[in-house]
């Protein structure tokens, strides 16, 4: 039998029942659509924000913050190469120009390279939080206030991970989620959300999520039935965070690939290894195991994506990253003999 990467059934069999009843109490409902939501208020409560403003995705909820903040044609938007293509996209469909920097060993931005990609049409920094690690926000916001620039966190991939206490995503101006259903906290479809601690920003963003009211917005609702399956899950995603945190506990006392900066609660959405000749590896183990790898090609190398640019951090880890499976119920044991 081969160990899955992934066993989202087995992940939410606890509380599947809950989740029918409340999708079937949307559906009888008749209302689909709105502009708020009841899930808003409680994942707001839950990263210690003042606003949350759900989404249709993790995208959109970069689209508009990019937006709101005013980031557009011939601006600069500071970020990684390392992550999802999606964080580029954002940047690109804004009309704005990502510049990537090199990432470090805990797989983030490497706050020391910076400074020297700062230019005149720079607007913001927008670190990703990779993962389930957490970005060097402390040196990220200091940059920023020096040169007065905007900071947006990808938290897509780090719903729970904290630093010093201070959940993601409150760091900076805007903290941008996503509950695609793979994530830690994930929806049954794609949603997203931003937050924020600014009454004026979140005013602006309330009204640009639903076409805009005295500006031009976007059709980047979160629909009733997502808001409704997220409550349920919200509320037994502090047991699976430990759960994980738990088993990611138990491969670091065999693997030691990634640092963890100081104060850094981890959220171990992806658990990366570092491996030589990493397709033999994975072919090697694939009729026991299934091995994911996050990230092979770096966005900067992407088709469509291109960009020339120096990120020796970024190339080396990407040719090597291997992810592993974590998450409540999985055999880890077996997989610590396996690997």
């Amino acid at each position: 039998m081969v160990i899955p990467y992934y066993d989202l059934n087995a992940v939410q069999s606890e509380y599947l029942q809950e989740m029918q009843d409340a999708a079937a109490s949307v559906i009888s409902s008749g209302n689909y659509i709105s502009t708020t939501n009841s899930f808003e208020p409680l994942f707001a409560e839950y990263v210690g924000a003042q606003y949350c403003i759900g989404t249709n995705s993790g995208t959109s909820s970069l689209q508009l913050a990019l937006a709101a903040l005013g980031i557009g044609l011939g601006d600069e938007v500071i970020t990684v190469a390392h992550t999802f293509k999606a964080t580029a996209a954002a940047i690109i469909h804004a009309g704005a120009t990502p510049v990537y920097v090199d990432i470090d060993d805990t797989f983030t931005m490497d706050a020391s390279k910076i400074e020297e990609a700062i230019t005149k049409r720079t607007k913001c920094i927008l670190p990703v939080h990779l993962y389930g690690n957490v970005a060097p926000m402390k040196e990220i916001m200091k940059i920023a206030k020096e040169h007065s620039l905007y900071v947006i966190e990808d938290c897509a991939q780090a719903h729970g991970s904290k630093l010093d206490g201070k959940h993601v995503g409150t760091f900076g101006d805007v903290g941008c989620f996503s509950f695609y259903p793979g994530k830690g906290l994930g929806a049954c479809g794609d949603a997203g959300a931003v937050v924020c601690n600014d009454e004026a920003l979140y005013n602006k963003m309330f009204k640009m999520h639903s076409y805009g009211e005295g500006c031009i917005g976007f059709n980047f609702r979160m629909d009733v039935l997502q808001a409704e399956i997220l409550k349920v899950k919200l509320k037994y995603f502090p047991e699976i965070l430990k759960k994980k945190q738990e088993i990611a506990g138990e491969y670091n006392k065999h693997f030691h690939d990634v640092s963890v900066r100081e104060g850094v609660e981890h959220s171990y959405h992806i658990y990366p290894i570092l491996i030589d000749n990493r397709e033999k590896f994975i072919e090697e183990r694939k009729n026991k195991l299934e091995l994911r790898m996050h990230y092979e090609t770096p966005v900067h190398k992407t088709k469509g994506y291109q960009q020339p640019c120096y990120l020796p951090v970024t190339e080396q880890i990407s040719s090597r990253q291997v992810s592993v499976p974590i998450y409540p119920g999985v055999d880890y044991k077996k997989i610590i003999e396996l690997l």
